[in-house]
């Protein structure tokens, strides 16, 4: 497995401004109380690739239960503030003092400033588990933003401000600065290679692991490129979903 790490800085605010923007019309501060879901348009409750509810209006977040949604969906726990985008399907588990985001595609921003109970993105190329989160004391509202995103072969997390991250992988222990991402792919995938950056290098295919993928993975490290925040930061400041998305079934691709 290789890592390859790139220190360069790059320019947030656009990403900063349309995640402020989405989590404020969300009505994050007028909200209190238990673990809550804010659906801007629809999102589909599923048990075993069956439908078991749909809410189109702010309702308790169903634990445990996969939810796909149309349109964005707020969701808001005791200790981060989440932001699913359209025709994500992911699903959130509560367990003690262990907290599960499981995302099987989509992306889903976040900005917390602290988690009170140990926490872990499981997507399909691994679990991120965050083992410690080192605030930018310079930074106004003391906490920090980003996102985990998961496509089809590959599956990656992004810090976008506020300070860094401690996280574990099936590689080991690493850390995600301000501006920086990490990307956990399918080794057999070709995805190519991220913009200045060198090819990982090769490494011994290791035994097949239980879960969702079921291939040898490696990690890369890269900077967050300008166009890609850009983009999310279009993609942010937008307002809502389309109306004839449709149902889409966790079971499909």
């Amino acid at each position: 497995m290789g890592f390859i790490i790139k220190s360069k800085k790059i320019e947030m605010k656009l990403f900063v401004f349309g995640l402020a923007f989405l989590m404020s019309s969300q009505g994050w501060v007028a909200f209190a109380g238990s673990d809550r879901i804010y659906p801007s348009n629809k999102v589909t409750l599923f048990r075993d690739n069956n439908i078991v509810g749909v809410h189109t209006k702010e309702a308790p977040l169903p634990e445990g239960t996969v939810i796909s949604t149309d349109g964005r969906c707020a969701v808001k726990l005791d200790d981060v503030y989440l932001v699913a985008e359209d025709q994500s399907v992911f699903s959130i588990s509560t367990s003690g003092q262990q907290r599960n985001l499981f995302i099987k595609k989509g992306t889903i921003y976040y900005k917390t400033s602290g988690m009170k109970r140990a926490f872990s993105f499981i997507t399909p190329d691994g679990p991120i588990s965050i083992q410690r989160i080192k605030l930018n004391a310079a930074f106004g509202d003391q906490s920090i933003k980003g996102y985990v995103a998961v496509s089809e072969g590959k599956s990656e997390m992004g810090v976008a401000q506020g300070g860094s991250m401690d996280v574990f992988t099936d590689e080991g222990l690493t850390t995600i600065q301000e501006g920086n991402k990490i990307i956990l792919a399918q080794a057999d995938m070709d995805i190519g290679i991220l913009e200045e950056e060198e090819p990982a290098a090769q490494q011994t295919p290791e035994p097949e692991k239980k879960g969702w993928s079921k291939t040898t993975k490696y990690v890369t490290i890269g900077v967050l490129g300008a166009a890609a925040v850009a983009g999310i930061a279009i993609g942010l400041s937008s307002s809502g979903g389309s109306d004839n998305g449709g149902d889409v079934s966790p079971s499909r691709p």
